[in-house]
């Protein structure tokens, strides 16, 4: 099995912080916590752009997305969610997936805000403790 570039499972911090990797994507946690719970979906092979992706992979993303949405909302109750797919800086097909909430969140002994509600979200700051992302990448793997 293929795998994303180097370069990208390194700045997104793949092998340490996956949820769930399937035939051609990976979950995994986002190394920024903006919001609680947001994670990078990512193709498993090197592709720069999402018209280069196959029917397969395409296929299997719906499979996906439905599975990390059951994750995300049985763990943390989110409000609603969003995808964004920049790839301005990384050129690699992938997706930032942002639960939103309306209200504030306590967990892990923090306090979580979504700044940018009801609007799109701030990306900006977020919360970057590896034992913090180590946990949640526990619960949403269900470990």
């Amino acid at each position: 099995m293929s795998t994303a570039p180097d370069w990208f499972a390194d700045k997104f911090r793949i092998a340490d912080l996956a949820v769930r990797r399937s035939s051609f994507w990976t979950l995994s946690v986002r190394p920024s916590q903006p919001t609680l719970g947001c994670c990078v979906l990512s193709l498993n092979r090197p592709c720069e752009a999402w018209g280069d992706t196959n029917a397969e992979e395409n296929g299997e993303l719906a499979t996906v997305v439905a599975d990390l949405e059951r994750r995300l909302q049985s763990c943390f109750g989110y409000d609603k969610i969003n995808y964004l797919m920049l790839m301005m800086v990384d050129p690699q097909v992938h997706f930032h997936v942002i639960p939103r909430y309306s209200e504030r969140q306590e967990r892990y002994g923090l306090e979580w805000f979504d700044r940018g509600w009801p609007k799109p979200p701030e990306l900006g700051a977020g919360v970057t403790d590896a034992a913090v992302l180590e946990r949640i990448r526990r619960d949403l793997a269900g470990e």
